[in-house]
């Protein structure tokens, strides 16, 4: 059995199609996924947008107008520190984020001249009522009209309107408040309503970390790739069928019981596809930087268990009757690559059937292995808990054992006149 197991293990690795369709595809499909889609990330989050301050009179009048930009910046000043939780119409700005990149300059002709160089998108000066506006370059308004070079700079531009508006309109409140009573600052109440006034939008986090927004494509190519892995139990079970090779009809008249021969060929097929498969984890994680929130070996678990479903369902293949073995080997791949389209592989079109079948028919869903492997990676991603990646693992586990049980029923039946 021993000799059986090392046999079928080299052949397996010696399998250049095999190799090539669970290594190099997935491989070279990640590196396309990366390359078309890489920045996506980046062109939906804020990054700082640079600006030129013009610090003159307005500006020195301007209440706040340092506090705010100081913010903006990532930075947190003795002023701002003093303003904080005394109800000041400063912004309630999160220091985690950088929204600005600022360059002071003296006079609206310098900061013209940085806009000219280059060396800024934009420039914030004061007006005399000590109101911020924001003024853009023409190179500036392109790229964010366009998405062309600098990504993120439009939702950066976007989040920096909402904010400067929303100051100007805080401090004009303010001061009209003022103008009217000039003692309302004193009441911890006009504090209070100022602060209620401002409307802010805050990020919150569902999950335990923040997944990529095409991680779901990447786990949808693993689950492809771990179907298209039954081929080596395919070729395992059917070099064992004496109707199918000379090599069946040889190790028929083995010593070696057949299913002794089947147990080690099903352990060679299922080290061998877990190797491949971490290959292309390994991969995905290091290389396309699609990270599983910190819970790594979970990620390998999940690989070892997805490999077992896929060499149990190639058993099952494999072991269907008076089919040639290119025969069973077109079947597995039709099926992986067709049950990849309803876990989502395909595009957007695909990944929203996906979810529509996910809603309104969960059973179908449930039944997909394609879907369930990829489940294994989402349950990961998108879930404190590990009870969904176990559930998960429970309904792979349950298909391996209707696949095997199917299998070796076929198996069982087939008998020969004569060899």
């Amino acid at each position: 059995m021993w000799s059986t197991f090392i046999v079928t293990l080299k052949t397996n690795l010696r399998d250049k199609s095999a190799l090539f369709w669970l290594i190099v595809f997935p491989i070279a499909l990640a590196t396309m996924f990366n390359g078309v889609f890489g920045n996506l990330d980046q062109a939906m989050s804020i990054t700082p947008v640079s600006v030129a301050v013009v610090k003159d009179t307005n500006w020195t009048n301007a209440i706040g107008a340092d506090t705010l930009i100081t913010a903006l910046s990532g930075k947190n000043s003795d002023s701002a520190k003093t303003q904080e939780g005394t109800g000041s119409n400063a912004m309630d700005i999160d220091p985690g984020v950088t929204l600005l990149d600022t360059t002071k300059v003296d006079s609206t002709s310098q900061a013209r001249e940085l806009l000219s160089q280059g060396k800024a998108d934009g420039y914030l000066k004061a007006d005399g009522d000590g109101r911020i506006a924001l003024t853009l370059s023409d190179d500036a308004v392109t790229e964010a009209n366009n998405g062309t070079q600098e990504a993120g700079l439009d939702i950066s531009l976007s989040a920096l309107d909402n904010v400067l508006d929303q100051y100007n309109r805080t401090s004009a409140n303010v001061k009209s408040v003022l103008k009217d009573n000039p003692t309302a600052p004193a009441t911890r109440t006009f504090w209070n309503g100022i602060n209620a006034s401002m409307s802010a939008t805050k990020e919150v986090t569902l999950t335990n970390f923040k997944p990529s927004v095409m991680a779901r494509y990447y786990y949808a190519l693993m689950g492809m790739a771990c179907l298209v892995a039954m081929s080596y139990m395919i070729h395992t079970v059917t070099t064992a069928q004496a109707n199918l090779s000379a090599l069946g009809i040889r190790r028929t008249v083995a010593p070696l019981g057949r299913a002794k021969q089947l147990v080690a060929g099903f352990l060679a097929g299922w080290l061998c596809s877990c190797a491949c498969l971490l290959v292309a984890l390994a991969y995905i994680r290091y290389v396309c930087g699609i990270e599983v929130g910190g819970r790594e070996p979970a990620a390998v678990l999940a690989v070892i268990v997805a490999s077992f479903m896929t060499c149990a369902f190639g058993t099952m293949i494999g072991a269907i009757p008076k089919l040639t073995t290119g025969v069973k080997q077109g079947m597995s791949t039709a099926i992986a690559c067709s049950l990849s389209l309803f876990s989502g592989l395909y595009g957007g079109f695909a990944m929203e059937l996906s979810d529509l079948i996910s809603r309104k028919a969960p059973l179908l869903a449930a039944i997909n292995p394609a879907q369930q492997v990829t489940n294994l990676f989402y349950s990961l991603m998108y879930y404190d808990s590990y009870q969904p990646f176990v559930r998960t693992c429970a309904i792979l586990l349950t298909m391996s054992a209707v696949f095997l049980a199917a299998g070796v029923i076929m198996l069982r039946r087939q008998r020969y006149e004569h060899l």
